[in-house]
């Protein structure tokens, strides 16, 4: 019997990275732990139901993790965008 384990596609971690290139360097920490998180929020064949609202509480601790960098509101409203996006790239590669 094997077991599945739930984690993000292959792709995700090299997006992330282009994402938060132009972040401070104390973003990196932020983005692994958003990161990690996506992979335990993404169940395998989830049900259709909560697909892309799997990951709201992933991007809600991002926001925590980076509020203390003193971000632009615009730039933390693009990096949104740009991640609710990825979610639901991720959602549709399941």
């Amino acid at each position: 019997m094997t077991e599945e384990i739930a984690s993000t596609p292959g792709w995700v971690e090299q997006r992330l990275d282009d994402l938060f290139a132009a972040l401070p360097s104390g973003a990196s920490t932020a983005r692994d732990g958003y990161l990690a998180c996506l992979g335990r929020k993404k169940a395998p064949a989830a049900p259709s139901d909560i697909l892309g609202t799997e990951f709201g509480g992933c991007r809600a601790s991002l926001h925590h993790a980076l509020a203390g960098l003193g971000l632009p509101a615009d730039t933390l409203a693009k990096l949104d965008r740009q991640l609710e996006s990825l979610e639901a790239e991720i959602a549709e590669d399941s």
